[in-house]
């Protein structure tokens, strides 16, 4: 008896993922649907595939195994279909992060279809572009420090850290009148404490101690959270100059400090031989 294709593809989700819950969510289902799935696929096969971790599971040998074989298959069936959805229409895929997506990509995004109203182009919402091995994008805008950056990456846009909060915060909080007195502040950061660690080392404060505050992914949250009062951040100009100009927050300091992180863009090698992927390359370097 054959595995079923749905029970295989729960198994490939769950092997990913790391977990049965994180699976559900991929593939918009239950947890008790990957479950179901996997353990029917192991009464199957006579072979146990996952064992629990806590919250977790992890792959046993022949789970890895398992896992090895179906990676390469719904690769290879994901960029057969993909292709052939291409084919009948010119649509090209872009994986941005949020904060990029709203602020920068979405004001210019009726003058991007004035420009090219024969291609589509699909914009893939992710916290880390390019991670997924599986993405099936044809365009990642990646967020990193400049100095890391190779030598031959397209640059699309430098980035510069500013301290910002709600002008209510400062004034609440105050007198803020040295950098060092932020950090007696609430700080909210994004992915790690070292947006302000670099800041703090930029203005010249040591930071020998521990910083300390609630970690977000998602920038888009973080400055809500700053224009509710929440905490101060690390905004990036130029993308928070309308939250400036409308007065959602504001710069605590008038700091110059050299672009550190940029927008850099990266076409799929599988990607660069389409006329359209070149296209929309060349329209968002013009927009840079």
């Amino acid at each position: 008896m054959v595995a079923s294709l749905t029970a295989l593809r729960a198994f490939d989700a769950a092997a990913r993922n790391g977990s049965f819950r994180a699976a559900a969510v991929d593939l918009t289902v239950t947890p008790t649907a990957i479950s179901h799935h996997i353990r029917g696929l192991e009464e199957q096969l006579g072979v146990k595939l996952f064992r629990r971790e806590g919250r977790d599971v992890a792959l046993t040998e022949e789970g890895r195994r398992l896992a090895h074989a179906t990676k390469q298959a719904f690769g290879l069936l994901d960029n057969a279909v993909l292709s052939l959805r291409r084919s009948a229409r010119k649509a090209v895929r872009v994986s941005a992060g949020p904060i990029f997506t709203a602020r920068w990509l979405m004001p210019r995004i009726s003058d991007f279809w004035e420009a090219h109203r024969e291609i589509e182009l699909e914009v893939v919402p992710a916290l880390h572009p390019g991670a997924h091995e599986r993405e099936n994008v044809d365009i990642i805008i990646r967020w990193d420090r400049i100095a890391d950056m190779a030598e031959d990456a397209v640059k699309l846009l430098e980035l510069s850290p500013v301290a910002i909060a709600s002008e209510k915060f400062v004034t609440t909080r105050g007198p803020i009148d040295h950098p060092k007195d932020l950090l007696t502040q609430p700080l909210l950061h994004q992915r790690n404490h070292w947006g302000w660690r670099d800041w703090f080392e930029a203005m010249d404060v040591s930071t020998t101690n521990l910083l300390y505050g609630p970690i977000f992914e998602d920038a888009n949250v973080l400055l809500r959270g700053a224009a509710e009062g929440q905490g101060a951040i690390i905004g990036w100009l130029p993308l928070i100059d309308q939250d400036l100009a409308e007065n959602r927050v504001v710069r605590i300091f008038d700091e110059r400090i050299a672009p550190t992180h940029g927008y850099f863009i990266d076409v799929q090698h599988t990607s660069r031989t389409r006329s359209e992927v070149r296209e929309v390359e060349e329209w968002l370097v013009t927009q840079s």
